[in-house]
C-alpha cells in the first residue's frame, strides 16, 4: 500500500487544484492574471511602487529548500525565489509557462524516438537570469533533470517517481533536452523546478543546504530567515520578469512570511491579522475564525476551491462484512441510489461545513461532468432500494472523528440515508487507525476520506493507478465487479501511462471518470476549500490560488497600496 499512502497526504501538508487546460497553446494566462513579458536592459521601473507587505502562513517554514526532508509541500514562500517552470492560474488550474518559452504538452516539443525512449525539448526565455547577474541556460535545466533523478532512484518523497526513468539530460545554449525510458506525461508536471546549476554543483541537495543561499529565480531575495518564524524577501533587482506595460517586476519593496502564535503558544495566523501584523493571511476554514474574520470591517476573504474531494467509497471485500455483515455494495442499484439520494448542498448548509458541491468529479477532467447525470434526489433512490426486495437495508459509515468536518458531515447523513429506507450508523475513528489499519485491512462498508485531485497529468496517473481494478492497490476492490467497466478501466490505466500525446491522454482521463460515474465505486461529494483574507486598504493584487502554488502564485504583482 506504499502509493497509496503516498496519496492521501493529511490535509494540513497540501493544498490543491481543478481544471486543467487543454490545447492552449500559448505562453499568456488567462483573462485573471497578466501576460508574461520578459524584461529589456532599458526598461525602468515606474515611480509609485515599493513598500513592504506581511503574509501570516498556517505552518512554519522549516527551509526554502524543496527537496529537504522539512520541506513545506506547497510553494508559498517558494515563488519569491524559486525559477518555476510553470504557475497555476487560479481560475481554471491551467499549467502557465513560467521560466520557459512554452510547456512541452502544448508546444509539440516531445518526442518518441524509434528504440521507446521519449525525448522532451525545453527553451528557457530569453532574457531570465539568476540574482547574481549569471544568465539562465538549458544547462540549469538538463542539471535539474539529472538532479531529480538521482533523488527520485533514492526514495525522495519530494521528487516524481517518474524522474528516477530519465536516461540522459543535454543543452545547448537556452535549449534542454530531457530524454525518459518510455513516453509517460507525467514529467511535465515532475519537472516544474529550475534549480542554478552553477552554484548548486556538488551541493548535497536534500541535507546540504536550507534554501536561502541559492541565487533566486524570482522576484525576491532572501534577506533574512529565520526558520520556521518567518523569512523576509527582498526585490530582485535582476528579476527577468515585466507586466504587459514594460514595467518591471516586482512592485513591491519587500515581503515578509511568517506563522504566529496566539496566547497559549499555539502557532496561528488568525491572531496576527487580528492585530495588524499581517496584512494578508492564510487561514484554515474553522468556524471560530471564520466568524472572528466576518464581525471585521474593510475585509477581504477570497475562498478558493482546493484539490481535496471528499469522497464516499464502497468496499466490496470480505473486510465489510465484519463491519456490516447484511452490506449490498455489490448492488449496482444500491450504489447508485446512494449516489442520487444525498443532496450534498443540503449537508452543507445544515452542517456549516466549508467546504463546495464538488461538481468536477475524482479526476479533475475537463469538458462535461458524467456524475452529474446520477439525480433524482431520494423518491428517486427509494424507488431504487425498494426494488431490491432486501429487508431492513443497513449501511456503516467510517472516517475520521478528529475534527469537527467529518462527524458533522457524518451525523447529517443519518437523516437523508432515512428518507430512502436505508438504516445508518457512523463510525468514527481516530485518523491513524483510519488511514493505517482500518483502510489498508479494506475492514470498512463505506468510507469518507479525501483524495488530492489537482488536475496534473501526475496526480491524474497516479490515481488511475490506484483505482485500477486490475492493480494491487484496488482500494475498493471494485475488481470483483468484473463486467466490461472494470476490464476497459484497466485498459485504460495501461494506455495512458504509456502515451506521449496530450489529446489522447486527456480523452482517456475522462473516459475513466465516466467509468465510475457508470459503475459507481466511489462517489465524489466535496471540495475542501482554501481561504485567504486581506486588508485591500493595505495591498491589491492578492488573488487566493487553490492549486498546489498557492496564493502568492502571482507575489511579484502585488502591490502596496498608496506606494
Amino acid at each position: 500500500m506504499r502509493r497509496f499512502l503516498s496519496v492521501l497526504v493529511p490535509l494540513a501538508l497540501f493544498v490543491s487544484a481543478c481544471t486543467p487546460s487543454s490545447g492552449d497553446t500559448s505562453s499568456s494566462t488567462s483573462s485573471s492574471s497578466s501576460t508574461i513579458t520578459v524584461a529589456t536592459t532599458t526598461t525602468q521601473a515606474p515611480d509609485g511602487f515599493g513598500g513592504e507587505v506581511t503574509l501570516g502562513v498556517t505552518t512554519g517554514i522549516e527551509t526554502l529548500n524543496p527537496f529537504a526532508p522539512s520541506a513545506p509541500s506547497t510553494r508559498v514562500a517558494g515563488n519569491a525565489i524559486w525559477a518555476m517552470v510553470y504557475t497555476i492560474d487560479p481560475e481554471t488550474w491551467a499549467r502557465i509557462p513560467g521560466v520557459v518559452t512554452v510547456l512541452p504538452s502544448r508546444g509539440n516539443t516531445i518526442e518518441v524516438n524509434a528504440d521507446g525512449t521519449m525525448t522532451v525539448r525545453y527553451e528557457i526565455r530569453p532574457g531570465a537570469t539568476w540574482s547574481d547577474g549569471t544568465p539562465m541556460t538549458g544547462e540549469d535545466i538538463a542539471f535539474t533533470a539529472e538532479a531529480m533523478k538521482e533523488m527520485a532512484q533514492q526514495g525522495n518523497f519530494a521528487v516524481d517517481p517518474i524522474m528516477a526513468t530519465v536516461v540522459g539530460a543535454d543543452a545547448v545554449e537556452r535549449l534542454a533536452y530531457v530524454t525518459f525510458e518510455e513516453p509517460n506525461l507525467a514529467f511535465e508536471d515532475a519537472l516544474w523546478i529550475v534549480l542554478p546549476s552553477h552554484a548548486l554543483a556538488g551541493v548535497d541537495l536534500v541535507n546540504g543546504t536550507d534554501g536561502s543561499d541559492w541565487p533566486s529565480g524570482g522576484p525576491f531575495i532572501v534577506d533574512s530567515f529565520d526558520p520556521p518564524s518567518a523569512v523576509r524577501f527582498v526585490r530582485n533587482d535582476r528579476y527577468w520578469k515585466a507586466d504587459e506595460t514594460g514595467r518591471l517586476l516586482p512592485y513591491l519593496d519587500a515581503v515578509t512570511m511568517r506563522i504566529g502564535q496566539d496566547d497559549s503558544g499555539t502557532p496561528t495566523s488568525y491572531d496576527d491579522f487580528v492585530d495588524g501584523v499581517a496584512d494578508i493571511a492564510m487561514m484554515v476554514p474553522v468556524p471560530e475564525t471564520m466568524q472572528g474574520i466576518r464581525a471585521m470591517d474593510s475585509v477581504e476573504v477570497d475562498v478558493a476551491v482546493s484539490g481535496f474531494v471528499e469522497t464516499l467509497t464502497f468496499q466490496f471485500d470480505d473486510g465489510r462484512v465484519a463491519v456490516n455483515e447484511v452490506s449490498l455494495n455489490d448492488e449496482l442499484d444500491y450504489r447508485r441510489a446512494i449516489a442520487t439520494g444525498i443532496d450534498r448542498a443540503a449537508l452543507i448548509d445544515e452542517t456549516s461545513v466549508p467546504w463546495v458541491v464538488d461538481t468536477r468529479g475524482i479526476f479533475a477532467g475537463v469538458g462535461e461532468n458524467p456524475w452529474d447525470g446520477i439525480t433524482g434526489g431520494a423518491s428517486a433512490a427509494k424507488a431504487l432500494i425498494d426494488g431490491l426486495g432486501i429487508d431492513d437495508p443497513q449501511a456503516r459509515l467510517s472516517t475520521t472523528g478528529n475534527a469537527d468536518e467529518r462527524p458533522a458531515i457524518g451525523d447529517a447523513l443519518e437523516a437523508q440515508f432515512g428518507a430512502f429506507g436505508v438504516g445508518y450508523e457512523p463510525i468514527y475513528l481516530d485518523s491513524v487507525l483510519f488511514f493505517g489499519e482500518t483502510l489498508s485491512n479494506h475492514a470498512f462498508d463505506l468510507g469518507l476520506w479525501a483524495w488530492v485531485s489537482d488536475g496534473s497529468r501526475a496526480n491524474q496517473l497516479g490515481l488511475l493507478d490506484l483505482f485500477d481494478p486490475a492493480g494491487q492497490d484496488d482500494l475498493g476492490g471494485w475488481a470483483v465487479l468484473g463486467g466490461e467497466g472494470a476490464e476497459r478501466f484497466s485498459e485504460i490505466v495501461a494506455e495512458a501511462k504509456t502515451t506521449a500525446d496530450p489529446e489522447q491522454f486527456d480523452a482517456l482521463v475522462a473516459e475513466a471518470e465516466s467509468i465510475l460515474a457508470d459503475v459507481i465505486p466511489m462517489i465524489p461529494l466535496f471540495r475542501r476549500t482554501s481561504w485567504v483574507v486581506y486588508r485591500p486598504d493595505i495591498v491589491t493584487g492578492v488573488q487566493n490560488n487553490g492549486s498546489i502554488v498557492g496564493v502568492t502564485w502571482n507575489l511579484d504583482q502585488w502591490q502596496r497600496v498608496g506606494e
